[in-house]
C-alpha cells in the first residue's frame, strides 16, 4: 500500500505544475551590472517573498536611506486604493471639484480622479514636464494654478502636477495631512520606521517625489504590490483598484501607463511594472512571477537638516527662466564627476542631493526608456529572471 501511494505521489509530482525558479545565469548578469555601476548604493531582488540577492556598495549598509525620487508617486497613488478599500467617500469617476474647491468654477473641476491618476488630465505641460514646480517656493500653489490645454481622457502625458494635486485630494478624503496618511496606512503596517518625507519651502507635503527609504523598506512596498495589496494576510489596498493600476492602459514614450504606474514590458504571461528614475533608481515588480527588484543610488543628506526644502541663496533667483535656474543649481550642487571625488554637502541648501558620483552609467536622463541601451538591457534581464 505504501509503495502504491509513493508511486502515485511520484507520478503526480512529475505532471504537476512546477514552481517558478530563478534563472541563475540571468540573476548573475543583473547583479554584475548593478555592482559594476559606481552609482549603486543598495540592490535587492526578492522572489516568492524571499530575498535572493542583496548588495550594498562599500561604505553603505542596509541601514542607509536612499531617495526614491518619482518612485514616490506610486505610494501616493496607492493611497487612493487604500481609501477605496476602507469605503471612504471616493470614486474614480468623481470630479476634482469634489476635492479641490479652487477648481469648482472652471473646467479643471470636471476632470475625473481616474484621468488624473492615468496622467490624462489635460493639464498644460511645459517642455520640462513642469519640473519648474520643484523650484517654486510653493509647489501646491504652482499646481493649483496650472491650466488645461487639451480635453481630459484623450492624451497621456507624464506630468508632475497631476501627482502634486493628490495632496489636497488625499487630505480631503482622509481628513488629515498626506504624510500622516502615508505613515498610518502604509508605513506602519509594513513596519517601516525610518524614512524622510519631504515638504516644499512653504511646508506643503510633496507627493510627486521625495520619499527617503532604506532599500529593504522600498522592497517591502514592492512586495505589498506584488501581493495584490495584502500584507501578512491583511488587505491594505483595494485589489481591484490595484489590478487596474498596473495594467498597460495608455501608450507612452518607451512605456505604457496605468494609474500612477508605469508598465515597461509585458506579454500574455507577465508584466514588468514600475520605474527607473532620475539617477538610475530602480523599482520593478513582476506580480505574475513574484519578483521584486529595487536599486537605490548613492545619496547624501544630513537628516539633522530635516526634510523641508531650503534653496538658500537660490531663492533669490527662482524668478529666472527654469533652464537658467537648473544650470545655476548644477553649478552650486554638482554631482561629482569621478567615482572617488569628495562629496560636499552645502550647509546653505537642504534639497535631495544625489551622491551618484556621476549619474548611473546605465541611465540616460531625459531620454525615453526604449532609447537608453543600459535601461533596455536592465529591463530585459529583470523580465527574464523567471522564464515564462
Amino acid at each position: 500500500m505504501i509503495k502504491k501511494i509513493a508511486t502515485l505521489l511520484l507520478l503526480f509530482s512529475a505532471f504537476a505544475p512546477q514552481a517558478d525558479t530563478i534563472n541563475e545565469k540571468v540573476l548573475i548578469s543583473l547583479e554584475d551590472m548593478m555592482k559594476a555601476d559606481p552609482a549603486t548604493q543598495g540592490f535587492l531582488v526578492s522572489h516568492n517573498g524571499v530575498v535572493v540577492s542583496e548588495y550594498y556598495a562599500d561604505g553603505y549598509s542596509d541601514n542607509d536611506l536612499g531617495t526614491t525620487w518619482s518612485i514616490a508617486k506610486t505610494f501616493y497613488g496607492a493611497l487612493i486604493g487604500v481609501a477605496i478599500h476602507k469605503n471612504l467617500d471616493v470614486d474614480l469617476e468623481d470630479n476634482l471639484s469634489k476635492f479641490i474647491p479652487e477648481f469648482s468654477k472652471d473646467e479643471r473641476g470636471k476632470i475625473t480622479l481616474r484621468n488624473l491618476l492615468a496622467m490624462k488630465s489635460g493639464f498644460e505641460i511645459t517642455e520640462h514636464e513642469n519640473q519648474e514646480m520643484f523650484f517654486s517656493l510653493d509647489n501646491l500653489s504652482f499646481a493649483l494654478n496650472v491650466e488645461i490645454d487639451k480635453p481630459q481622457g484623450e492624451v497621456y502625458e507624464y506630468n508632475n502636477v497631476n501627482t502634486m494635486l493628490l495632496n489636497p485630494i488625499i487630505e480631503h478624503i482622509f481628513d488629515k495631512e498626506v504624510h500622516e496618511v502615508l505613515i498610518d496606512e502604509i508605513f506602519t503596517p509594513l513596519s517601516i520606521t525610518e524614512y524622510g518625507l519631504w515638504e516644499d519651502s512653504s511646508g506643503n507635503d510633496m507627493t510627486y517625489y521625495g520619499i527617503d527609504l532604506k532599500p529593504a523598506d522600498l522592497l517591502k512596498f514592492g512586495q505589498l504590490i506584488n501581493n495584490g495589496g495584502s500584507w501578512n494576510g491583511i488587505q491594505l489596498i483595494d485589489p481591484n483598484y490595484l489590478a487596474e493600476s498596473i495594467k498597460p492602459l495608455s501608450p507612452g514614450t518607451g512605456e505604457w501607463f496605468g494609474l500612477h504606474w508605469s508598465v515597461r514590458k509585458y506579454n500574455e504571461q507577465k508584466n514588468l511594472v514600475g520605474l527607473e528614475v532620475t539617477d538610475g533608481e530602480v523599482f520593478f515588480v513582476i506580480p505574475e512571477k513574484d519578483i521584486v527588484v529595487v536599486r537605490l543610488t548613492k545619496y547624501l543628506h544630513d537628516a539633522q537638516k530635516g526634510y523641508q526644502i531650503n534653496f538658500g541663496p537660490l531663492s533669490y533667483i527662482l524668478w529666472l527662466p527654469y533652464s537658467w535656474v537648473r544650470y545655476i543649481t548644477e553649478l552650486l550642487a554638482p554631482a561629482p564627476a569621478e567615482p572617488d571625488a569628495e562629496i560636499v554637502d552645502d550647509p546653505n541648501l537642504n534639497i535631495p542631493n544625489t551622491q551618484a558620483k556621476g549619474i548611473s552609467v546605465h541611465h540616460c536622463p531625459f531620454t525615453s526608456p526604449n532609447n537608453c541601451p543600459g535601461v533596455t538591457k536592465m529591463q530585459n534581464l529583470i523580465f527574464d529572471l523567471v522564464e515564462d
